[in-house]
């Protein structure tokens, strides 16, 4: 399920690190066949122009899987 071009404006208006991730790893997702596994972390903190840890990275993957994006099953994440 790929996310509404208003939910990836509005986590990209965010003020939050891991909703702007997240917007970036949603644009990403539109373009991939469901199951592609993410790339490094570093390709969406860059396009986001934003630094965070590993834990933010997790939580903008967690943050998508709630909206159906990405799946994940005790494994990598990867598109729904």
């Amino acid at each position: 399920m790929n996310a509404t071009d208003a939910q990836v404006m509005s986590w990209r208006g965010s003020g939050k690190a891991y909703q702007k991730i997240a917007a970036e790893i949603a644009e990403w997702a539109r373009g991939q066949e469901r199951g592609s596994v993410l790339p490094n972390n570093e390709v969406f903190g860059h396009k986001a122009d934003v630094e965070a840890s590993p834990s933010t990275y997790k939580r903008a993957k967690q943050f998508l899987v709630t909206h159906g994006v990405l799946e994940t099953n005790d494994g990598p994440f990867y598109v729904a």
